[in-house]
């Protein structure tokens, strides 16, 4: 791909990408979230 180029990008694309990065995000809070909780209740 030639630097200088505009990138066209559909909506549908950019939705994708978004979704898949906040479902990352927030699998990894509740993961984080998780982990504190069991460590809270061994203590």
């Amino acid at each position: 791909m030639p630097a200088g180029e505009p990138v066209k990008v559909d909506s549908l694309d950019v939705r994708n990408y978004y979704s898949r990065g906040s479902t990352t995000i927030s699998g990894k809070l509740i993961r984080f979230r998780i982990g504190s909780s069991l460590k809270t209740i061994r203590h």
